[in-house]
């Protein structure tokens, strides 16, 4: 058996048995191995070859109408269109992306990448990496501190603050385009400056924003040859979420600077509270100031400059 093999069912076996995949026979066979999987009533079979012209290949053995068949295609090939089950990568180095404040009327758009390899990932689970919607704000500053220091160089963070990323909207829907083209924009740059480093990442996650996978689309065309994958649930997978957890940090600091510079308590969302805090920081500073605490593209700007007859780019 090859060594290239060997390497890649130590990364198999594990996830399989996650799965509940019980493996009930392990034979060579020519240029390869083959692996038979049950589970209950369900049984298939992969097999694994390599050589150097062609690399590794994986064939799955499955009856018509398997349930386990799109479930092995998804962990041994990645998302297809014709298969939607749970399931990521196998990946030993990859990188991750993930967005915070897109939601959000006050405050910046922040992007995070990170880069992660397979030996990182125990690390990574002790420092309680894990989805950032599911930690508080007090783990999301403890936990982005230890990935700061303990992964030096492995992440690349895009902060828009309001007035940068009112002018970018403005450029972009003077051009047919959108909020999740300026996301698809985004999660480029900061997926590109990791990319430059020359990191030996074997594929890109991105949790996707958009049925249409732009960010996916912009980078297919920049790097052709790489493995990309955007899927909803991408913060199950330890590199998007440590991306979700440093953008979550930038953010928060973001709000904590603007909360101190004007004084005022900036609500989350884009809520009646939010309009509210809104027409204070009006009341305060004046229509024209807005759009340095606000992302003035939202509806919301129409409830809160009703009174004042000034054009700020809101529909």
């Amino acid at each position: 058996m090859s060594k290239e093999i060997q390497l890649y069912l130590s990364h198999l076996i594990p996830l399989l048995e996650q799965r509940g995949l019980q493996i009930t026979a392990q034979k060579e066979i020519a240029y390869g191995v083959q692996i038979k999987l049950q589970r209950q009533d369900q049984k298939a079979s992969i097999n694994l070859y390599y050589s150097e012209k062609r690399g590794l290949s994986k064939v799955i053995g499955a009856p018509d109408g398997s349930k386990l068949k799109p479930e092995l295609q998804l962990l041994l090939y990645g998302e297809t269109e014709e298969n939607t089950q749970p399931g990521m990568h196998l990946w030993h180095a990859w990188i991750g992306s993930d967005e915070c404040g897109k939601g959000d009327y006050f405050g910046p758009l922040i992007v995070s990448a990170f880069y992660c390899t397979r030996a990182q990932t125990s690390s990574l689970t002790k420092l309680g990496v894990q989805d950032s919607k599911r930690l508080n704000d007090t783990q999301i500053v403890q936990i982005a501190k230890k990935i700061y220091l303990s992964f030096p160089g492995q992440f690349a963070t895009l902060i828009l603050n309001p007035l940068k990323y009112n002018e970018l909207i403005s450029r972009f829907k003077q051009q047919k385009q959108n909020l999740n083209d300026l996301l698809a924009w985004s999660h480029e740059k900061v997926i590109s400056e990791l990319m430059e480093k020359e990191l030996p990442a074997e594929g890109i996650l991105i949790d996707q924003f958009s049925k249409a996978q732009k960010a996916k689309m912009r980078l297919s065309r920049k790097y052709p040859s790489a493995k990309i994958i955007e899927r909803t649930g991408a913060e199950r997978d330890l590199a998007v979420a440590a991306a979700s957890i440093l953008s979550r940090y930038q953010f928060l600091e973001s709000r904590a600077q603007l909360d101190e510079r004007f004084q005022m308590t900036f609500p989350l969302g884009a809520s009646s509270s939010v309009i509210k805090a809104g027409q204070l920081f009006v009341d305060k500073y004046g229509i024209s100031r807005l759009g340095e605490v606000a992302k003035t593209h939202f509806k919301t700007t129409r409830d809160v400059s009703q009174n004042f007859a000034i054009d700020l780019g809101y529909p």
